[in-house]
């Protein structure tokens, strides 16, 4: 790789030799596909912030270099991954603490809370809840917007539905079942 190569000119160069590698590395630890994507763009960016580095590296010791970097990103997640996890568990332990105390009827979450629950659903999920349960929309326009059949739609909302359920410690008869 020769020196004389701008740094905008030899990160095209890397993209292109390491970006499948760099994201199979990713995906092997997270196995989340977006968020494998999201490692891959934070080592690029790092890898582009010290890319005066490179340029004393011979290809195996860039590649060395590169998966270190993406390595450490991936375990960087899956550590906020299992924080997140962790939050959602005390979240859960509150909830029984204070429904206790309360009657379950009268337990209204806030939007945080209702966030803190949604990120916990894979992006279909999140998005048909949403609009059924915030949009108030039927089946039938949910599957026409997302373009999946109705029957679709009723499935992944009743999963939805049910860990959303599992999470805040409740039952069938909740507040979603007429939904």
């Amino acid at each position: 790789m020769k020196k004389n190569k701008t740094d905008y000119q030899k990160m095209e160069e890397l993209y292109t030799l390491y970006e499948q590698k760099v994201y199979y590395t990713a995906f092997s630890i997270l196995n989340n596909r977006q968020q494998a994507e999201d490692a891959v763009q934070e080592t690029f960016i790092s890898l582009y912030q010290n890319i005066h580095r490179i340029y004393s590296l011979d290809e195996t010791e860039t590649k060395r270099y590169i998966l270190r970097i993406v390595k450490n990103k991936a375990i960087d997640s899956y550590r906020q991954n299992k924080r997140q996890i962790l939050s959602i568990e005390d979240y859960q332990k509150e909830l029984i603490n204070t429904s206790s105390i309360e009657e379950p009827e009268h337990t209204v979450l806030s939007e945080a809370q209702i966030d803190t629950l949604l990120t916990t659903l894979t992006p279909s999920y999140q998005q048909i809840f949403k609009y059924k349960v915030f949009y108030n929309l039927n089946y039938q326009e949910i599957a026409g917007l997302m373009n999946l059949t109705e029957a679709n739609v009723r499935k992944q909302f009743e999963r939805a539905r049910k860990r959303i359920l599992n999470l805040v410690g409740g039952n069938k008869d909740d507040e979603f079942k007429g939904i």
